[in-house]
This record gives C-alpha cells, sequence and structure tokens, in this order.
C-alpha cells in the first residue's frame, strides 16, 4: 500500500486508499483529481454520500498498510527475546539480564528450555516497572547433583520468588526441574539434571499493568529503590488473577531488550551476546493507542502458561499471524493462520546460509565455538507434539523413545582459508555437519584428525565436529559456512523451505540464530598473570524465499 499523500491544497485531494479489513468494506475509496478545482462542500458530500467523513477517512488511511507484524528488531527492542545458549558447564556460568525501556509497567514470562528437544527447564513471572533491569544467573554447584541451578540477587519482583532453596551464605535460589522431559512425558534423550545444564531462554512480554491497579503499585520502587510489596503478587494469583489472569492488564508493548554473558571466574574468560528481539509478536490492530485494550493478553500463573513461539498473533479478530521480513530489495508481509502462528516467527528466523569467521590457532592458544540455535524447531520435531512426520522445513522428529540418533540433520558446509581458497576436506570425508539438537555447538577447528570438546570455549557436551582435512590444508584462520537450504531426499537433493503462506509464498532454509565464542590464552605473561581474552560475535546470514517456483532475490 503506498503511503498517504497530504491535501495538495485548496480544491486538490490526493488519492486516499481506506482499506477495511476482511468481513468489511472490501474497496480503496480513492478521491482523484477531476482537472478542476472541487470545493469543500462537494468533498463534504461526497464524504457523507460514502458514509465516512473526511477525517474519518484520513486517520483510516493513515492506518492502512501500517498494520503490526512479526518482526526482528534491528536495535534489540521488541515483546519477545530469544537467547540462543546457556550454559553451567566447565566451571561457566551465564548471566540473563532483561531491560524495560518503557514507561510502562511490564509482566513477563521467562522460559529456560534445555539444548536437545527445547522441553522447559524452569519457568517463572518478572514484573518490571518503567525502566527497570531484572538479571539472574545461571549456575552449577557440582557436577554431579545440583549441576543446573538459578539465582538471582535483584530486588525486581518474580513469581514465584527465588527462595526454594539456601546457599550458605545465605542466598536463596532455585534448581532446575526435569519435569519436562521424565516420565509421562520423557523422550529419547536423557533424564537427568545433566540434560538441563547447557539450553536456551525465551521472555514473553505478557501484558502492561494499569497504572494506579494494585500490582503496578506493588511493583514500583520505593524511596530504596526495591518494589513497595512483592507479596502483592501472591496476593493477587490467589484472589483476582485466580479466575481472571487478565486482570489489571492491557495488551503488550514491547521495548524489552536481553543481554547474556557466559562467565568463568576460574579462566577469567567472559563471552557476552545481546539477545534477538521480535518486535509485535501479539498485537491487535483495534488497539490504538498501543495498550489499551486486553485482547492478546498472555499473563498467567507460571505453572498454567502454556504460551510459546507458536503463540503469535497480529489479529485476534480474524485469526491470523503476519510476519515482516526485510530483504535486501523489498519487505515481505507473509500471513499465516493463528493455528500456525510459529511459521510466522520462523519466517523471520529464516536463513538459508550463515556464516562466521573462526580463529584456531594453537601458538595464540586460540579457539573458537559456533553457538547454533533453531528456536522454534521443537514445534516441528517434536514427535510428542508433530505425530511421527517431522514438519517443514525440518526432515526427521526428536523420538519419544529409542535413539536421539534419528533426530539427526544433515547441513553442507564450507570452509575457506582468509585468501578465499577451498579449504577441502580429506578423501573419503564429507563436508556434512550433523545437528540434530534445537541448540548445539560446532567446533570450529579444521584439523587432521579429531576435535575433542576438552578445552573448548564452551565447554559444551553437544558438540558437532568438522570433517578432518588434509594436513597441509590446515590453516590457523578462515571463514565458514552453512547451507541450510540444500539435503538430500531419495538419493536426490531437495530444497528446504517452510510451509507456505497464504499469498503462496515459501521462505527457503532453516529459522536459526546464533553466535562465535573466541577464546585466547597467552602462556607468554609473566608468570602468576591471567592473561586470557574472550570475544563473541553474532553470526550472519542470507535470506531467500520462492513464490511459484521464483526465488524473490
Amino acid at each position: 500500500m503506498r503511503k498517504v499523500d497530504v491535501l495538495g491544497g485548496i480544491g486538490e485531494v490526493a488519492r486516499l486508499p481506506i482499506v477495511k479489513r476482511k468481513g468489511s468494506l472490501q474497496t480503496c475509496l480513492q478521491l482523484q483529481k477531476t482537472g478542476k478545482n472541487m470545493s469543500t462542500s462537494s468533498i463534504g458530500k461526497f464524504a457523507l454520500r460514502t458514509g465516512q467523513s473526511l477525517a474519518a477517512a484520513l486517520t483510516l488511511a493513515l492506518f492502512a498498510g501500517n498494520a503490526a507484524a512479526v518482526r526482528l528488531d534491528p536495535d534489540g527492542h521488541g515483546q519477545v527475546l530469544i537467547y540462543p545458549y546457556y550454559t553451567t558447564r566447565a566451571g561457566n556460568q551465564t548471566v540473563i539480564s532483561v531491560t524495560n525501556h518503557s514507561d510502562r509497567h511490564k509482566a513477563l514470562f521467562v522460559a529456560f528450555r534445555e539444548a536437545r528437544n527445547g522441553r522447559q527447564t524452569l519457568t517463572f513471572n518478572v514484573y518490571l516497572a518503567p525502566y527497570d533491569t531484572w538479571s539472574t544467573t545461571a549456575f552449577a554447584l557440582d557436577e554431579n547433583g545440583e549441576s543446573a541451578n538459578l539465582i538471582s540477587g535483584d530486588k525486581s519482583c518474580t513469581y514465584p520468588a527465588f527462595d526454594e532453596r539456601i546457599l550458605p551464605n545465605g542466598r536463596r535460589y532455585v534448581p532446575f526441574r526435569t519435569v519436562g522431559y521424565i516420565a509421562p512425558l520423557d523422550d529419547a534423550g536423557p533424564n537427568t539434571m545433566d540434560r538441563a545444564r547447557e539450553g536456551y531462554v525465551e521472555i514473553f512480554e505478557t501484558g502492561t499493568l494499569v497504572p494506579g491497579s494494585p500490582p503496578a503499585d506493588a511493583i514500583s520502587p520505593n524511596g530504596l529503590g526495591a518494589p513497595v510489596d512483592c507479596e502483592e503478587l501472591y496476593t493477587g494469583f490467589s484472589s483476582y488473577w485466580r479466575t481472571a489472569p487478565a486482570t489489571y492488564l492491557t495488551n503488550p508493548t514491547g521495548g524489552l531488550s536481553g543481554e547474556a554473558m557466559v562467565l568463568n571466574v576460574g579462566d577469567g574468560t567472559v563471552m557476552a551476546y545481546s539477545a534477538t528481539a521480535l518486535a509485535d509478536f501479539r498485537t491487535d490492530p483495534s488497539d490504538i493507542p498501543a495498550g489499551s485494550r486486553s485482547s492478546v493478553v498472555s499473563h498467567r500463573a507460571p505453572a498454567e502458561n502454556t504460551l510459546g513461539l507458536d503463540d503469535a498473533l497480529n489479529d485476534p479478530l480474524e485469526r491470523f499471524a503476519t510476519a515482516a521480513v526485510d530483504l535486501p530489495s523489498r519487505r515481505l508481509e507473509l500471513k499465516y493462520p493463528a493455528e500456525r502462528g510459529v511459521d510466522a516467527v520462523s519466517a523471520v528466523l529464516a536463513a538459508d546460509a550463515a556464516d562466521v569467521n573462526y580463529v584456531n590457532d594453537a601458538s595464540l592458544g586460540a579457539t573458537t565455538d559456533w553457538v547454533i540455535n533453531f528456536p522454534t524447531k521443537p514445534y516441528y520435531t517434536d514427535q510428542a507434539i508433530v505425530g511421527a512426520t517431522a514438519i517443514k522445513p525440518f526432515t526427521a522428529v526428536y523420538p519419544t523413545t529409542g535413539s536421539e540418533a534419528s533426530a539427526a540433520m544433515y547441513l553442507p558446509y564450507a570452509l575457506r582459508d582468509p585468501s578465499g581458497r577451498s579449504v577441502g576436506v580429506s578423501a573419503g570425508s564429507s563436508a556434512n555437519l550433523e545437528m540434530r539438537y534445537a541448540t548445539q555447538v560446532i567446533a570450529l577447528a579444521p584439523s587432521s584428525g579429531t576435535v575433542n570438546a576438552t578445552g573448548r570455549p564452551l565447554g559444551s557436551t553437544l558438540v558437532s565436529r568438522l570433517a578432518p582435512v588434509a594436513a597441509s590444508a590446515v590453516k590457523e584462520t578462515g571463514w565458514m559456512s552453512l547451507d541450510l537450504l540444500r539435503y538430500s531426499e531419495n538419493g536426490g537433493q531437495a530444497s528446504r523451505s517452510l510451509r507456505v503462506a497464504e499469498d503462496g509464498t515459501a521462505m527457503l532454509g532453516l529459522p536459526m540464530i546464533g553466535f562465535t565464542a573466541i577464546n585466547y590464552i597467552n602462556s607468554n605473561a609473566a608468570p602468576g598473570v591471567l592473561a586470557n581474552y574472550s570475544l563473541s560475535k553474532q553470526q550472519r546470514r542470507t535470506q531467500d524465499c520462492r513464490r511459484n517456483t521464483i526465488s524473490c532475490k
């Protein structure tokens, strides 16, 4: 829809496209230049004949074509935040933080998910005052029983509170749960607490609290900067929220940002990254201004909340979700039925290829890990959700019984040295990575032998390793590209694509986010001086789609 032109002057009226939604007027009203002046009274009569005043026409025209759609926010602000990786392995802790950049009180739903099949390991609510920040740390007490826990010294209110267990220093914490992947919800993965030690995190804005309401006043800071009364949340869930959890809440308005740090105190390393932000995840076109209605509020008690990335919704009346995908040459707006809301999220995350740079230099003690997260994968591959057959663009289910090896998919990759020359694999090897989890780590270490996970920056046990390369081809630096489009099927080659949108467009590749973690160990530093250096870098990607077999590029 073209932008609305303003009135050109007395006697001239620009084109005013007025679009109403399905179920009402389906046509566009266009007031064209007539070649002669139109009087103000003529305009008024025309408006009366059409049943619309000129003011209403202008208002509707301004909002036409500006309907909200799920989109990636390049500045990292949104209603939903996805943190592709947390870990408590190999002495690492992971600090997760979220900031409310708006002047509204926010209710949030936080879900930690294990890496293999994306099953939830811990869920709770966080309530933020305007401009408030909340943080928490995932940590291990030991390598066996209590290997995944969460602690927070933050004063912002949570429900429930982090007071289940107490450390010797008096600080309270809560352990992760295994209930999401043990009987009766078990799957092909292990059923121990160790499984919860690495994974990813989702934070959803479930609504904004009405100013002056009991919960909004309770989470507002007092003179010392602490919330007035977090106990009000317990009162709410035992009274007004018990049967009507949207009480005192209006629709989410966005403005959240997130950061994470994988921190290793013993090694003196920290690798920080920003969360991926989805704007306009749940919206209502009649909610003007945003946050004045309660039509898409998703606030619940954590134990009762099933909110996930499959709950995108951009029109609760017409029941559809829309994805806004920005290709280099144009923006696509792809509409999906509400029951396929996850496809709108996958569309904005889709990539047909991704690449990163790496350094793997023994003389510098340099190593690189590439974290890869498929946030929506469980909605396409978890057998408990989809049944016996995976849903496009994925090709194998993560089974409820048997071996998780059957969940593997194989992605072609290519290595290049700094001069751009291809680094081929050894004879008898294949340049394909086995990927079977929602989150996994690639050990970016081109080698003539097997790469061990020990000593890697993240210490992950879910490591995909590159095929051996000829000793003469090993390079300390270079870059790697991952083909998310092509795969083998029935002895031939096929292309991965999402299910088609309403207009027949299919995004190509896989929905994927990630970053590289790079570590340097300076063995030449003075004795007794810890000289480790670390950094992280976001991966790069390309996007494409297809409509009627024609590429969108």
